[in-house]
C-alpha cells in the first residue's frame, strides 16, 4: 500500500551551509539509519547507530541553523550562498549589509522536469538523463515533488545537453515521520510500472533550475516624489518615485557595490544621467547574492562544534560521534577572561566557533 505524503513534516534546510546528508557522513552516520530506514544489509543499524526519528533530525537541523547564524552575525556575511534585499541611505557607493557579495540580482527558479522519473534499480538511485540547457551544476537543485523541499543528489553530471542526477535510496523517503523501526529499505513499491506505485521511496521528482536573475540589481527611491509631465521628479505625493540602477560590485569582501541610475535594454545596462535633476535619491534598494564559496573545511567544522555545543543531549549513539559531542560541550575547570565573556558560550566547542567568527570578521575589514 503507497504511503500517503507527508510534506508537512519534510524538514525544510532553507540556507543552511552544512546539510544533514553531510552532517550525516561526517559523523559517520549510516545513510539509511539516519533517514529512518533500516536496512538489514547494514550492521551498524544495530550498534552506535541506531534509527533516527523524525524529531531527532529536525533538532540536528535546527541547531545546524542557530549555529550558523550565530557565527554570520559576528563574521559580517553568511556561510552558505544566498539572496538579499536591503535599503541603504543613497551615494554613488554604498555598503551592503552582507560582505562577500558575489553579484547583483534577485532570486529566479525555471522548470528542467517536473516528475522526473527515479531509477531504484540501483543505490544511489538515478534520475536522467535529462536535456537541459542549464551548464552550471550549482543551479540544479531535485525537490519532492510539488514541493519546495530540498533532496540533496550525491552527485549531478551535465554531458552533451543533459543532466544525470544520483541520490541515495535513503534520502528519497516519502513519508519522513518514520517508526521506530524505520521503514523498509527493499520497499521500493512498483516505481517502474507504467502507472507507478511508490512504496516508501520517491518514484518522481521534480527538478528545477535556480539561477541569479540580474534583470533586478538596484531601485532608487525618491520618497514623496513623482514623475511630473516635464519628465523631473519634483512634484510631492504621499508615495515615492523610483527608478531601476545598476549595481557594480566594487568589492566583493567588503561589500561595497557602486550604483548607477540606469535602465536595462534587452539584458545589457546603460547608466544614464538622472531625470531627477531637482534632488538626488535618498535611498537605494540593493539585490545581490552573497556568501562564502567554497565553504571552507574550518566554516564546516566551526559550525558543527558550535551546534554540538548548543546541543543538551547528543544526536545519537556512540563512537565517534559521541566523541564529537563530548569534546565540543566540555568547560575546563580553569577559565581566562577571554573564555568568561564568550558571547557563544563556555564550552570548547563555542569558543572554536568565536575565535573562528572573529577572524572571518577581522580579515573583511574594507573602506570605502
Amino acid at each position: 500500500m503507497p504511503i500517503v505524503p507527508a510534506f508537512g513534516n519534510h524538514i525544510d534546510e532553507g540556507f543552511n551551509a552544512v546539510r544533514l546528508a553531510r552532517y550525516a557522513q561526517l559523523a559517520g552516520f549510516s545513510e539509511c539509519a539516519f533517514w529512518g530506514v533500516y536496512n538489514e544489509a547494514d550492521p551498524v543499524n544495530e550498534a552506535c547507530r541506531p534509527i533516527q526519528t523524525l524529531f531527532q533530525r529536525q533538532s540536528i537541523a535546527k541547531y545546524l541553523g542557530e549555529a550558523q547564524e550565530e557565527i554570520e552575525q559576528v563574521a559580517g556575511y553568511p556561510l552558505s550562498v544566498r539572496w538579499f534585499t536591503d535599503e541603504v541611505p543613497y551615494n554613488c557607493r554604498v555598503r551592503a549589509r552582507w560582505q562577500k557579495v558575489i553579484e547583483m540580482g534577485i532570486m529566479a527558479t525555471a522548470d528542467i522536469a517536473l516528475g522526473a522519473v527515479v531509477d531504484h534499480t540501483t543505490d544511489p538511485a538515478v534520475i536522467g538523463p535529462i536535456a537541459t540547457t542549464v551548464t552550471d551544476v550549482d543551479e540544479i537543485h531535485v525537490y519532492h515533488p510539488g514541493t519546495d523541499i530540498e533532496i540533496d543528489p550525491s552527485s549531478i553530471t551535465i554531458a552533451g545537453g543533459n543532466v544525470t542526477i544520483e541520490i541515495p535510496r535513503c534520502r528519497l523517503v516519502i513519508d519522513p515521520d518514520n517508526p521506530d523501526g524505520g521503514w523498509d529499505y527493499a520497499d521500493v513499491g512498483m516505481c517502474g510500472a507504467s502507472v507507478p506505485v511508490p512504496g516508501v521511496f520517491e518514484c518522481e521528482v521534480d527538478v528545477k533550475r535556480v539561477y541569479n536573475d540580474s534583470s533586478t540589481s538596484a531601485t532608487l527611491v525618491y520618497p514623496h516624489k513623482a514623475s511630473c509631465s516635464s519628465g523631473s521628479c519634483c512634484c510631492p505625493t504621499c508615495s515615492e518615485y523610483t527608478h531601476e540602477a545598476c549595481g557594480y560590485v566594487y568589492n566583493s569582501a567588503g561589500g561595497l557595490i557602486d550604483v548607477l541610475y540606469a535602465s536595462l535594454v534587452g539584458s545589457v545596462w546603460t547608466a544614464a544621467c538622472s531625470i531627477c535633476y531637482c534632488s538626488t535619491p535618498e535611498l537605494v534598494r540593493l539585490y545581490y547574492r552573497a556568501g562564502m564559496t567554497p565553504l571552507t573545511a574550518q566554516a564546516e567544522d566551526a559550525i558543527i562544534r558550535l551546534a554540538h555545543a548548543k546541543m543538551p543531549k547528543p544526536p545519537c549513539g556512540c563512537g565517534a560521534l559521541m566523541e564529537m559531542w563530548t569534546r565540543d560541550r566540555n568547560v575546563p575547570e580553569v577559565l581566562d577572561a577571554a573564555r568568561l565573556n564568550c558571547p557563544f558560550g563556555l564550552s570548547d566547542g563555542a569558543w572554536i566557533a568565536w575565535k573562528f567568527a572573529n577572524a572571518l570578521a577581522a580579515r573583511r575589514v574594507v573602506s570605502m
